[in-house]
């Protein structure tokens, strides 16, 4: 307002603005009931406004609440109303809340400065009502798009999950599968299966406020997390009826112990869910809460709930301890009072995580090998997290119902981004499948060509066998380990931390990782860092396995930080040296590479590892070079004509590459097993572990350049190994090397080829879901 010399702040109500409802716009009520005390606050995006405000008190008047939602206008309160949102700020809020995470304080704080930005005691505070109007809103936003108010039984009547956002792609009996799937013969039958992975994750955790019953939920399990009292007393009744499993594998739990210091905190450590691995979806009614750690019977809830809500007859499981969670299941299934018995489950272990597991876990739940996975990673639900986990700052300090009411929202916004990318995406995944499959046929074929056809057929009955029926039938990928490695160390050294925190020992720094395990990880590291450096990538490919790359490094970086304090400066300093500096350029440091004094514990994990880690890459040279002795040989005597010789070459050229690959990984171990032996003051290794020179890297039949047959000394990588001999194709350790790279190479082919068919039989879905939810929506 002007003021002779210049702008005064002043407000609607002082200025006369007043607003009158029940009647259209221009014309008076003859009636009129003013707002208490003549003042009312409306929430706008442009800031916090006092108006001027009159009921219609006619005779045919309508409530004071139905009269403010016609105007647009959401109440703050049923009964006697003060305080109203208008529509477009709370849409606005709502969208921002799913899409950047913003809690409602901060939204609201906004309000507050755009209102008055110089005192804030000048504003009326509003924060209380914003907080109901906006969780209120969110529900019945929810309610209206899941159709309640057009069934007959209302908003009551709502079923549990039924206001999920749906994956369209997911099988669902009734919606989008065809007439007849039931009786689909075996060969097809794999289409029809459900794919769900279960995971945990401990920073959507919650303070001790408000309980559900001080602070009770809107949506109380029609959407994505479960029904809390059906849950809890669950929880009660079964607790202590399930017996204690011992671990079988490396011992996970052991690091998840090191996370529960502060649950006494915390009236929830963090959340299980239970999600389509194929599409990146929330299921319904597969999220609860987690109470101390991730417990088996959590777990199990939570996965025979999402079960229970669209299942299917056969499900590919996804878990990260799918080798441990697994082996009872059906017997707790028995102590919950459960029948899944008529249900084929079939686990597998997420593809980033299977390396963490022993060797056997990694062949025998990896979906590499799994039939009629296509090519699912399982990793769904941990890229699900990334969009949910910035929302965790202000949900940990809600009460019970709000905090699920916020989640259900953002799972809800989460679900529904995925459907609106999801048919461009399936079209991009079918492209790229499609090529990829041609290329991994060809190089199957022309693999298949260079082996006898009686090894073929040996072969194909024996993997044919072990994917009809793994338990029983022998694993034609497991190849006869040697004395030492890597999987034997890296679980010897997971049972010794698993000891520590036994007898109270001091526990390992990080939270997350036990100092073995780091140090594992970044071997695995090295080996990709390495890689990157060394292969020549189309331009596109090239930046996305250094993008994903980067991303390792930077997340091991930050765990290495806290096990050796002042790496990262160590590692700025040598970064400065380097001129434009790329990804394969930042230094690793692993312990063999440091003097610090106080990491002698880190010395000898990583010497007991890199020890391992050298055997294991010397038998990959023997492996081999096997392989390229057999492959030439065949070729010389069965391979005629410019064709099949150019295939051939290819196939052997592969088999060359990876005799490269191992010896370069036998070199940095055993680099840094002279440095870590100069510290420990090691000895004796030098006479089986050697210098491997490029002249040491031949068959057993090649001598050293220049040599003649009377000569010819045998090199020393043969040495250390039973000598076989190398003519002989049937020979069991040359016939095991070729077998398990046919039966990979034969995996690949079969994943890719899947996957064709299962990208065809979505986008079918996809079609049929919408046509049947169109339909839906015409009869309601």
């Amino acid at each position: 307002k002007w003021v002779t010399t210049h702008f005064r702040r002043t407000s609607l109500h002082e200025l006369g603005v007043r607003i009158q409802l029940g009647h259209p716009p221009g014309e008076r009520c003859p009636n009129p009931k003013p707002a208490f005390n003549n003042d009312f606050v409306v929430l706008d995006m442009t800031g916090l406004h006092h108006v001027k405000l009159d009921f219609c008190d006619c005779t045919q008047k309508a409530h004071h609440p139905i009269q403010l939602m016609r105007a647009k206008l959401f109440p703050a309160t049923v009964i006697n109303p003060k305080t109203a949102a208008t529509y477009r700020l709370l849409e606005q809020f709502h969208v921002l809340r799913t899409q950047t995470k913003i809690s409602a304080y901060e939204y609201y704080q906004t309000l507050a400065r755009q209102t008055d930005n110089v005192s804030a005691a000048d504003t009326t505070d509003r924060y209380t009502a914003f907080l109901r109007i906006s969780r209120e809103w969110s529900h019945l936003k929810m309610l209206k798009r899941a159709g309640r108010g057009h069934d007959s039984l209302g908003v009551r009547g709502t079923a549990p999950g039924e206001c999920a956002v749906e994956c369209p792609a997911c099988p669902q009996p009734g919606k989008n599968l065809p007439a007849g799937w039931e009786d689909a013969p075996n060969e097809k039958r794999w289409l029809y299966r459900l794919f769900v992975g279960l995971d945990a994750n401990f920073r959507l955790k919650r303070k001790k406020h408000l309980n559900e019953k001080g602070d009770p939920g809107l949506n109380r399990g029609c959407a994505y997390i479960v029904e809390d009292t059906r849950y809890k007393a669950f929880l009660q009744e079964f607790d202590k009826k399930l017996p204690v499993e011992k671990n079988t594998c490396h011992d996970h739990d052991a690091l998840k112990l090191v996370n529960m210091k502060k649950v006494r905190e915390l009236d929830a450590s963090g959340v299980a869910t239970v999600e389509c691995t194929r599409h990146n979806m929330k299921r319904p009614c597969s999220v609860g809460d987690l109470q101390v750690g991730e417990r088996y019977i959590n777990m199990d809830y939570i996965f025979m709930s999402s079960l229970d809500h669209h299942g299917m007859p056969e499900v590919v499981t996804s878990y990260d301890i799918a080798c441990q969670w697994s082996r009872n299941l059906r017997a707790r299934h028995a102590i919950y009072g459960r029948d899944y018995t008529k249900h084929i489950f079939h686990y597998v272990v997420p593809k980033f995580h299977i390396s963490a597991h022993e060797e056997i876990c990694q062949i025998t739940y990896s979906y590499n090998y799994c039939k009629g996975v296509g090519r699912t990673d399982g990793e769904a639900v941990e890229r699900g997290w990334a969009a949910v986990n910035p929302v965790a700052t202000s949900t940990k300090e809600m009460g019970a119902g709000h905090r699920h009411d916020v989640l259900d929202d953002v799972f809800g916004a989460y679900n529904w981004g995925k459907v609106r990318q999801l048919a461009p995406s399936l079209v991009k995944k079918y492209k790229d499948t499609t090529i990829k499959h041609a290329e991994h046929k060809q190089h199957f074929e022309e693999y298949t060509k260079v082996i006898p056809d009686t090894s073929i057929q040996r072969w194909t009955a024996m993997v044919e066998k072990w994917e009809d029926d793994p338990v029983l039938n022998e694993n034609p990928f497991a190849a006869v380990v040697p004395t030492v490695t890597m999987a034997a160390v890296r679980r010897e050294l997971a049972e010794e931390d698993a000891v520590m925190l036994d007898v109270g020992m001091t526990p390992p720094c990080h939270a997350n990782m036990a100092p073995s395990v780091m140090i594992a990880a970044g071997l695995e590291l090295e080996d990709q860092h390495i890689g990157e450096k060394s292969t020549d990538h189309q331009h596109a490919t090239a930046l996305e396995h250094l993008n994903t790359l980067r991303r390792k490094l930077e997340a091991w970086f930050k765990i290495q930080q806290s096990y050796v304090p002042g790496v990262q400066n160590l590692r700025d300093l040598q970064m400065r040296t380097l001129k434009n500096p790329a990804v394969f350029d930042m230094p690793l440091l692993l312990p063999s590479a440091l003097r610090a004094p106080h990491i002698p514990s880190l010395w000898d994990i990583e010497w007991r590892l890199r020890y391992a880690q050298a055997h294991d890459a010397l038998e990959g040279v023997r492996r081999h070079l096997r392989l390229c002795s057999h492959l030439y040989h065949f070729k010389d005597r069965f391979v005629h004509g410019q064709g099949p010789n150019t295939r051939a070459r290819s196939v052997i050229k592969k088999a060359q590459d990876k005799v490269d690959e191992h010896a370069d990984r036998y070199r940095r171990a055993r680099a840094a097993l002279v440095s870590l032996s100069t510290i420990l003051g090691k000895a004796g290794w030098e006479g089986t572990l050697k210098t491997l020179a490029d002249e040491d890297v031949r068959q057993m039949t090649e001598g050293m350049p220049g040599q003649s047959e009377g000569k010819r000394t045998l090199s020393w990588i043969w040495r250390t190994t039973p000598l076989v001999g190398p003519e002989d194709v049937d020979d069991p350790e040359l016939q095991e090397a070729l077998r398990i790279e046919w039966c990979k190479s034969r995996a690949r082919a079969a994943r890719y080829r899947e996957e064709i068919q299962l990208l065809e039989e979505e986008m079918r879905r996809v079609v049929d879901y919408h046509l049947f939810a169109q339909k839906q929506w015409t009869q309601r």
